[in-house]
């Protein structure tokens, strides 16, 4: 037993050197360090190739520890959040994130937008109220949609019954944007009522099955989350909006939580 924990310890050791090493061609050519897509693909192939006693929720989590050292050698910027949600999401963060992953709260959407954008920041942790509250303002939704994408989402809990608006967002630099197409779009809706327009919208989808939960809302806008049990095409939602008399943003396309590992 001694030996093979030596032996796990070296290969770590040596595969941190490597993050290390591409960290450095990732700085040179502007890449992201935190890609998120290729992290969930790492995750479901090895929980796919465990054999034995190791349950999938060990692999993830053993895992989420070493990506989390492993952006840690590449240099990641923290993570940015909000002061008046830190209570919320410091703790939900912990299912997505290690130990390595340094946090960053700042005072206003103003003060993550800019970090975003400079790259002091990697990423920013919103939950839907905090989100909604940005975009209400038509200048910052402008904004979000050119440079900003959705890239994931959590539970802030894991209590069987919690509202949808119980949700923490991975908000990336729009470089490191969401694929074509996938099993859930997170959308802002401008609307009076939320249930009508969702309603009007899954009408105008009826042959695909997808389950619609309002995350949050203010006077005219509403956050609404669509999942389908497969992949769902962006251009099909624009449409669908459209024919609905609707009018829409879509703020990220991503894979399930199931798939993320959170």
């Amino acid at each position: 037993m001694d030996r093979i924990d030596l032996k796990m310890l070296q290969l770590l050791q040596q595969r941190t050197k490597l993050s290390g090493q591409i960290g450095q061609v990732k700085r040179r050519h502007g890449a992201v360090i935190y890609v998120p897509e290729r992290e969930r693909a790492l995750l479901v192939r090895l929980v796919r190739a465990s054999k034995g006693k190791l349950p999938p929720r060990a692999v993830t989590a053993l895992y989420r520890e070493i990506l989390s050292s492993s952006r840690a050698a590449q240099g990641q910027a923290p993570i940015g959040l909000l002061q008046a949600s830190e209570a919320m999401v410091l703790p939900a963060s912990l299912t997505c994130f290690g130990v390595c992953d340094v946090f960053s709260p700042k005072k206003t959407w103003a003060e993550l937008a800019k970090g975003l954008g400079s790259g002091a920041l990697s990423l920013a942790l919103l939950t839907g109220d905090d989100l909604l509250a940005a975009l209400w303002v038509p200048r910052w939704r402008e904004e979000f949609t050119d440079r900003l994408t959705v890239a994931g989402d959590f539970a802030s809990t894991s209590h069987a019954k919690a509202s949808a608006s119980q949700k923490i967002f991975i908000v990336t630099p729009g470089g490191s944007g969401p694929a074509p197409q996938a099993n859930r779009i997170l959308i802002l809706i401008e609307c009076k009522s939320t249930q009508n327009a969702i309603k009007s919208l899954l009408h105008s989808m009826p042959d695909l099955p997808i389950h619609a939960e309002q995350l949050s809302r203010r006077a005219s806008c509403a956050l609404v989350l669509l999942s389908a049990t497969r992949p769902m095409d962006a251009n099909r939602v624009r449409l669908a909006a459209k024919v609905a008399g609707l009018t829409t943003s879509i703020l990220g396309i991503y894979p399930g939580t199931e798939d993320y590992g959170g």
